[in-house]
Order: C-alpha cells, then sequence, then structure tokens
C-alpha cells in the first residue's frame, strides 16, 4: 500500500469517529427535555439574571 494511501485511511476512520461523535451528542440533547446540564452556558432564566447577594461578615 501506499503511505498516502494509509494516510487517507486513518485521516477518514479519525473524522467518521468525530462526526458519530457530534451526531450522538446532538441528538442527545435534543432528547432531553428536562433541561441542560450543569455549565453549559445557557442558563438565563430569571433567577439566574438577578444581582448577587452580598456577604454578610
Amino acid at each position: 500500500m501506499d503511505a498516502f494511501l494509509i494516510q487517507y485511511i486513518a485521516i477518514g476512520a479519525l473524522f467518521l469517529v468525530a462526526v458519530v461523535f457530534l451526531i450522538r451528542r446532538t441528538r442527545r440533547s435534543f432528547r432531553n427535555k428536562g433541561g441542560c446540564s450543569k455549565g453549559c452556558g445557557c442558563e438565563f432564566s430569571e433567577t439566574s439574571m438577578e444581582k448577587p447577594k452580598k456577604a454578610i461578615y
């Protein structure tokens, strides 16, 4: 086999693994209707928009 063919096969396999990973991750996020997981960055509810309370020492 030619060296370039082996490289193309390896890069193609990595690309397919990445695409499958992204598709599964996207489908899982659309399937969960309970909200986002913690720390995803989409926590824009009314409670998160309130001013933080100052600590009393």
